[in-house]
């Protein structure tokens, strides 16, 4: 008796762990089918990111699937963005064939991307110079003869880290250069975002205000600030943004330019450093909206602007004679109609890609000599290029 007992025991005993142990195999295979399925899924990912070359707004374009093209065609052209341009992945240009969509010449099969895995692949490498890290670059075995690594910069010289592109490494590193001076390689003008023009028409009897100015920079090397001051005292000049004193305000960039439009007859294209050829998108906001700029900084105007659309304040030997002028212009509305006869010829284009296009038309040329920049720093910031002292008459 005391042995059934005892065997009944035992039993119970081996019938508890049989269902634990049960238990634990399930869980066991459980895991691992999920763990299975997880290393699927991720093994799938990795692959399939590797067949693909571009990304934009969920579109794929393959490198080697390019519509609209004629049999045969051309080596394609591989243009890779290494860093940001600030905040842009794309440089504000595009993916695949976006930034070439308008040149000129269709023949020139031009792609950009910015996967990395391709830098041996690419024919250019642009790198921004304010996003330049010299811990963050192509590895320097792997570079080709053929390749160009592009110097691109939209800031002026006051405003890009020089004691970086004096280091050692960027020592004959660049052999092209991308910016909006006159003497680069790919000569690339200053892109911005805007509402749509209006159709242009004028009320002078609602456009009766004298000058604008929006501006965030309150202290600056051109010392546009302190002519701002000296022209405030002669004539009204209301200034938006943060450096005004909150008297002048509009919701967002879209209502200021179409308030700007319809109530100013001038605005204040002031740069923030006078470097040669720097001009920013200042310079053709108030050209789009129907106002009359008043420029000032360091470039030659007239190899921008069409004759009679501006009033460049170098021109004039005090901050009185620049405001007398402005003065005669809100007195003389055919005078200051005559501003806008260049409407007759042109307009303005609020995001140009002809820099893309010269780059590319560059790249895909037999003819193209072979360039190296020795010291970077220098070329953007030495000799003829130094930044000039705000003129004393006028600050």
């Amino acid at each position: 008796m005391a042995f059934h007992r005892h065997w009944i025991a035992i039993q119970s005993s081996l019938s508890k762990q049989t269902g634990f142990s049960s238990k634990i195999v399930s869980y066991w295979l459980a895991s691992s089918f999920l763990i299975a399925i997880i290393f699927l899924y991720y093994l799938l990912l990795a692959f399939w990111d590797n067949k693909l070359l571009f990304r934009q707004n969920q579109q794929v374009v393959p490198i080697g699937n390019v519509s609209g093209l004629s049999a045969p065609c051309q080596r394609k052209i591989l243009i890779l963005y290494w860093t940001k341009y600030f905040t842009s992945v794309d440089f504000e240009y595009g993916l695949g064939r976006t930034p070439f969509a308008t040149c000129d010449d269709n023949r020139i099969v031009c792609l950009t991307t910015m996967d990395r895995g391709l830098v041996n692949e690419s024919d250019a490498v642009i790198f921004h110079s304010r996003d330049l890290r010299d811990n963050d670059l192509p590895p320097p075995g792997w570079r080709l003869p053929h390749q160009h690594y592009v110097f691109f910069n939209h800031e002026s010289p006051a405003h890009t880290d020089l004691n970086l592109l004096r280091r050692p490494v960027f020592w004959n590193y660049f052999n092209r250069t991308m910016t909006y001076r006159r003497d680069s390689d790919i000569v690339d003008l200053h892109p911005y975002e805007t509402s749509a023009s209006l159709p242009f028409q004028i009320d002078l009897k609602v456009k009766n205000k004298t000058v604008a100015w929006m501006v965030s920079n309150c202290k600056t090397d051109s010392r546009r600030e302190s002519l701002v001051s000296h022209l405030s005292l002669l004539i009204p000049v209301d200034v938006y943004g943060f450096c005004g004193n909150g008297s002048h305000q509009c919701p967002s960039r879209a209502d200021c330019d179409r308030f700007l439009g319809q109530n100013y007859r001038f605005y204040l294209s002031f740069e923030n450093s006078l470097c040669p050829d720097y001009i920013t998108e200042k310079l053709y906001r108030p050209l789009a909206h129907g106002v009359v700029p008043v420029v000032y900084g360091g470039s030659d105007y007239s190899f921008y602007l069409p004759a009679g659309s501006y009033v460049n304040a170098r021109d004039f030997d005090s901050p009185q004679s620049l405001a007398e002028y402005l003065e005669k212009l809100m007195l003389d509305d055919e005078l200051y109609l005559s501003y806008f006869r260049w409407r007759n010829r042109f307009t303005v284009d609020p995001k140009p890609v002809d820099g893309m296009c010269q780059l590319c038309r560059l790249l895909s040329d037999k003819k193209t000599e072979e360039k190296i920049y020795p010291d970077i720093a220098e070329w953007w910031h030495g000799g003829n290029h130094t930044c000039l002292t705000p003129p004393p008459s006028l600050v």
